[in-house]
């Protein structure tokens, strides 16, 4: 008789972490996935589902769906996604209304949704393997920074929930709970075309951050390589922090990596908040991440923390099929 497959249930499979993640696990027979989604008859949904996951709706605004779709998994990934009520015009309106910013309403309502995800897989904990919640956050930068950054809200709202509130309120879970910062998504220039990342008039590349051209910054193409990263923590003990990255290295080294790879004449600009914030077509948008380059410049990207595992910790305990390569594995 086939053994019983464990399930497990990702939050967000439409996504760029969740998708990642659903792959890796596919390819794996001993796991029954089930993905989580607002709406399952999207292309996205519908695609996931041709390859046998099972796909639920599931609302992170409301608990009471989330419960049920948790219910007697033994593996959950979570991820929760400031961008999105950050962009979308009625997030906005709501937050003018209200008199707050942008940036601060998607806080609060990025905090909300993962205060919603601990709750339902507080429910579920006894059917939760020994490392059985794997949950996609960053640093801490108002703490990390002792209130010098206080205002990157696409950070601290993740780490609000993750660790913050499943240790201070659910002591059961947190033991059954492993922590995964990201690096720098390798396509988030793609957020601002023009920004930070352009050709200029005379042909070469300029990327242009507030960020010190020797600042060591961690980078992940998250599409290939996160899904990877969460099976490998998935097979080892709880209670550890990670930073998932390929490769870690400055903003001038990428440029010239970046150079030797495509066969263009590139460069890297040091420019202050305020002028990327003239270049970005969306000022709020070229604050929050211009915050998080001073952040990176002045802290690091994990917040100074030089004790969360790498690709390379796991390796040294665990052989499983990584993949976590970037360009620079190619020179």
């Amino acid at each position: 008789m086939a053994p019983e497959k464990k399930l497990v249930v990702i939050v967000g499979v439409t996504g760029n972490q969740g998708g990642s993640v659903a792959s890796r696990f596919l390819s794996d027979l001993l796991y029954h996935i089930r993905g989580l989604t607002r709406d399952p008859s999207s292309p996205r949904a519908r695609a996931l589902a041709s390859k046998g996951i099972e796909i639920i709706a599931a609302d992170l605004d409301d608990v009471a769906t989330l419960i049920p779709a948790f219910r007697g998994a033994n593996l959950i990934f979570s991820v929760t996604n400031y961008w999105e009520p950050f962009f979308r015009s009625d997030c906005r309106a709501k937050a003018a209304e209200l008199g707050v910013s942008c940036r601060k309403y998607a806080y609060e309502v990025e905090v909300r949704q993962g205060r919603n995800i601990a709750e339902a897989v507080a429910a579920t904990v006894d059917s939760l393997d020994e490392n059985g919640f794997i949950a996609s956050t960053l640093s801490h930068a108002t703490r990390c920074s002792r209130g010098r950054f206080d205002e990157l809200y696409h950070f601290d709202a993740k780490a609000d929930f993750f660790p913050g509130y499943v240790e201070e309120n659910h002591s059961m879970l947190a033991r059954k709970t492993s922590y995964v910062q990201t690096g720098f998504f390798m396509s988030s220039y793609r957020l601002a075309p023009g920004a930070y990342f352009r050709k200029t008039d005379e042909g070469s590349f300029l990327m242009s951050f507030p960020c010190s051209r020797d600042a060591l910054v961690p980078h992940l193409v998250v599409n290939t390589d996160l899904g990877p990263f969460i099976y490998a923590v998935s097979k080892l003990p709880p209670g550890k922090r990670y930073l998932a990255a390929g490769t870690i290295c400055s903003w001038s080294e990428y440029m010239r990596i970046w150079s030797k790879i495509t066969g263009n004449q590139t460069s890297y600009k040091e420019i202050t908040l305020q002028e990327l914030i003239e270049n970005t077509p969306d000022k709020v948008f070229g604050r929050e991440v211009g915050d998080m380059f001073l952040y990176s410049s002045n802290l690091g990207y994990d917040g100074g923390n030089k004790t969360s595992l790498k690709a390379e910790d796991i390796r040294e305990v665990l052989i499983v099929p990584i993949s976590l390569v970037l360009i620079i594995a190619v020179l």
